[in-house]
């Protein structure tokens, strides 16, 4: 029997058992996280020491900052790479269990007191409030597949639980119905419109640059800067392209993709 103010699970769903992981874009921006902000601390630190222009009236205090900035920045990438491994949701025909990058927690459907849909970010929450405790289930931790799964679940297994904010919550984080195979042609179609473009742009870059070389305006820089640089601001705006449109294939993944 329930505890008094608590709800039971729908009987369809009595004898259900789910477990979810945070979506694949976590590894991904962990990975690259700590590979970008090594190699930018690593040069960083390596400059600095060496000092060869003599920028640095501190070396050794200039070496010590930028290793610590980068250093941070790479710690970041470590932890997402840690919640990936850590992360868990577990569901089955009593219980709901978390684990979470730092914490765990666990609620026993029979002794929920209420349920709180949240929409303050565009994916939404649910916490599930027990006298002990609660549990928060952020679904923009999943794909779209597992969270409409999600969601369609605690509306049918909480049916008879005191659920708030739900109207709120359908009108602004339910997620939408994307064809991942649509969408990574559309993307795929975007990538090459914006290589093209940048292949055709790089030329005129080029010719700027050389001109200005040749007026006397880039006296204080090197030849091999003049080369790189295009080159460089080109590969860096197509990663981040590429780097966001990755985040919306991960969401947009099934289980047969």
């Amino acid at each position: 029997m329930p505890a008094e103010g608590g709800c039971m699970l729908a009987e369809s769903q009595q004898n259900t058992a789910r477990r979810y992981r945070h979506s694949r874009h976590m590894l991904e921006m962990g990975l690259v996280s700590v590979v970008v902000f090594s190699l930018m601390g690593s040069a960083s630190v390596i400059v600095a020491i060496l000092n060869v222009d003599g920028s640095f009236r501190r070396p050794l205090l200039a070496a010590c900052i930028f290793g610590g900035f980068w250093g941070c920045l790479c710690l970041v990438g470590v932890w997402m790479i840690l919640v990936y491994l850590r992360h868990e949701l577990h569901i089955d025909s009593g219980n709901v269990r978390h684990r979470g990058g730092l914490f765990s927690g666990s609620v026993c459907v029979s002794r929920l007191t209420a349920a709180t849909w949240k929409s303050f970010t565009r994916e939404g929450s649910l916490t599930l409030h027990e006298s002990s405790g609660s549990v928060k289930v952020a679904f923009g931790n999943y794909t779209y597949e597992e969270r409409r799964e999600l969601i369609r679940f605690f509306r049918e297994a909480l049916v008879a639980c005191d659920q708030q904010g739900w109207e709120q919550f359908e009108k602004r984080c339910l997620p939408p119905q994307v064809e991942y195979r649509v969408l990574q042609k559309k993307i795929r179609g975007h990538l090459r419109f914006a290589a093209t473009a940048f292949a055709l742009a790089t030329p005129l870059m080029y010719g700027i640059l050389i001109w200005q070389k040749l007026n006397g305006g880039l006296q204080n820089h090197s030849p091999g800067v003049i080369v790189a640089l295009p080159l460089l601001i080109a590969t860096m705006l197509l990663g981040c392209m590429w780097f966001a449109a990755r985040e919306d294939l991960s969401r947009a993944k099934t289980r047969d993709d």
